[in-house]
Parts: C-alpha cells; sequence; structure tokens
C-alpha cells in the first residue's frame, strides 16, 4: 500500500514538474487540493489553456464589459464539495485556476468587488478535466 501512495506521490511530483517547465507558475497547497494561479499575459493565458487537460478542474474567471468578455484577477475562490464542505478557498492572481481535486461533484463560487457568482454543479472524473468558467456582470449593472 505504500508503495502505491509513494508512486502517485511522484506521479503527481512529475506532473508539477511538467507544468512548471511548460510555463505554468509553481502550484500552491490549500488542505490536500493542489492548484495554480494565474495567466495574466497573453503568454500565461495561452500556457493555461494548453495545460487545463492535466488537472481535474478549470476555472476561468472574466468580467463583462461592454459587450465582450475580459480577463480578471484578484477574485476570491471557493470550490465546494456536494455537503457544502469548501475544499479550497484561495485568490485567484489571474483569470485561470487549475486545480487538482480527488474525483466527485463540486461547486464553484468567486466574489470579486463584492459581486458573486457561481458554477453549477461540475462532476469531476478520472482522467477528464471540469470545466468553470465564471463571468462577473460589469461594474454598475
Amino acid at each position: 500500500m505504500k508503495i502505491r501512495s509513494v508512486t502517485l506521490f511522484l506521479g503527481g511530483f512529475a506532473l508539477s514538474l511538467a507544468a512548471v517547465a511548460a510555463g505554468l507558475p509553481a502550484e500552491h497547497q490549500a488542505g490536500s487540493v493542489r492548484y495554480v494561479t494565474g495567466g495574466v499575459s497573453d503568454e500565461e493565458a495561452s500556457v493555461f489553456k494548453q495545460m487545463e487537460g492535466e488537472y481535474p478542474l478549470a476555472i476561468e474567471l472574466v468580467e463583462r464589459s461592454a459587450g465582450h468578455n475580459a480577463f480578471t484577477a484578484d477574485a476570491n475562490v471557493k470550490v465546494f464539495d456536494p455537503s457544502g464542505n469548501v475544499v479550497l478557498d484561495a485568490k485567484a492572481d489571474g483569470p485561470f485556476m487549475l486545480v487538482r481535486l480527488p474525483p466527485g461533484q463540486y461547486r464553484v463560487q468567486a466574489t470579486l468587488n463584492g459581486r458573486t457568482v457561481q458554477s453549477g454543479l461540475l462532476q469531476v472524473g478520472m482522467g477528464k478535466s471540469a470545466q468553470a468558467m465564471l463571468a462577473f456582470p460589469g461594474e454598475g449593472r
């Protein structure tokens, strides 16, 4: 059993190194959840888009402005399990957050400048990435 745990840990470590080598910022850890956030520059946003499939959950944060979606940063992001427990509570350093968490059902909630938006129920599974795009209404709406 311990050998299996070590193998899984080393596998995750190898993926973390691949993500950094691809140009992503370093992963953060909150409890048992690992995540990476950023994507402010066009180049970094492109890397986040390319790496989405390597993470069980990909979150994109935008703000509606003048008829289009603009990337945003500094939102507080929370991921909830089906029982309403917070499994991740973190600040987004850019419009993207890629999250490593176990298979299951989750909801994502983000707050920016007093405005809160929430995803529907997301199914995170083995070998596939769930995606949540959260769009904040523009200021003054």
